[in-house]
């Protein structure tokens, strides 16, 4: 029940920060675009920024709880820092907030919300998925990098190593799709019947625009997805093709189901308007989120646990 848990915790956090991490440039793209109902679409950019800075709180709330869970090997990661490490991550969260809080309350300042749109993304894309994904390698296995202590210098060295940034990609990937769904589904919830040709022509070409997006995301997702199948570790790699069936099923699984993703996305780029075709492509995912953090947790464990058992704790 506990790994379940973690699991669930660990997809609602990483579908926050997806949202946080790219759906404020989906909402500056929004903001900026010349549409014949202004009022409706700035109602709509800013629902954007409002869901993405809720995001964010959600995902920094919900990381907290991972980090204080019944872990050993996350207490010994997390011991390995030093204390300004965690300072300087929460002066960060605040800096993003800060940006998507002033695109919310400047309504009609284009190049402003795209300014503080972009600081909040880049920020947040930059500094906390190759951050997680060390403490995540570190947490399942200690002797992943040789230094008790993580300095800064010795972690950017840590961010260039291929299971980071094939972790990483993958991540800024998944935030562009989740984030541009997410935003397509805040402006599809304002709009009300439409009075003219012009402006269902207008909502329909939003919807298609993010939908390409989320869709040539989600389908540069399979070669990175290849690529941190391969940066994996043996123990990892093998634990994903047969030798832990929760793994396995769960690869297989958010494979099968990212097909779906993939689908919907593409009738809705091609111009299927019906909300339950976006209902869809939300829901399908979630889905995919939590099979893919099931994948990651399962395999990360994968032949180290001989060795956290007998590592001392310190």
């Amino acid at each position: 029940m506990l790994q379940l848990a973690i699991i669930l915790l660990l997809a609602v956090h990483l579908l926050s920060m997806n949202v946080a991490s790219f759906a404020p440039l989906a909402g500056a793209w929004l903001r900026g675009r010349r549409a014949s109902e202004t009022l409706r679409r700035e109602a709509g950019a800013t629902a954007v920024f409002k869901l993405s800075l809720a995001a964010l709180a959600c995902g920094a709330a919900v990381g907290g709880l991972l980090f204080v869970a019944p872990s050993v090997g996350m207490r010994a990661a997390l011991a390995r820092f030093p204390a300004d490490a965690y300072w300087f991550a929460g002066a960060e969260i605040l800096f993003s907030a800060a940006c998507l809080y002033g695109c919310v309350k400047l309504p009609g300042w284009r190049r402003t919300t795209w300014a503080l749109a972009l600081l909040a993304a880049t920020n947040l894309l930059y500094h906390f998925p190759p951050l997680m994904a060390v403490l995540g390698e570190l947490a399942a296995d200690p002797g992943w990098a040789a230094e008790e202590v993580i300095n800064r210098r010795t972690l950017l060295r840590l961010w260039a190593r291929p299971e980071v940034l094939s972790l990483w990609l993958h991540f800024g990937l998944a935030s562009v799709a989740v984030g541009c769904v997410a935003a397509s589904a805040c402006y599809r919830r304002i709009q009300g019947p439409s009075d003219s040709n012009d402006v269902a022509t207008t909502n329909g070409l939003i919807s298609r625009r993010l939908a390409g997006f989320a869709l040539g995301a989600t389908l540069l997702q399979v070669p990175v997805g290849i690529w941190l199948l391969l940066a994996s570790d043996e123990a990892a790699q093998q634990s994903m093709l047969g030798d832990d069936w929760l793994a396995t099923a769960s690869l297989a699984l958010g494979v099968w189901v990212a097909l779906g993703v993939m689908q919907s996305l593409t009738a809705i780029a091609w111009g299927d308007m019906e909300r339950r075709q976006l209902g869809r492509a939300c829901v399908l995912l979630v889905v995919t989120v939590v099979l893919m953090s099931a994948t990651l947790k399962t395999s990360r464990q994968a032949g180290v646990a001989p060795a956290m058992i007998a590592a001392p704790v310190k």
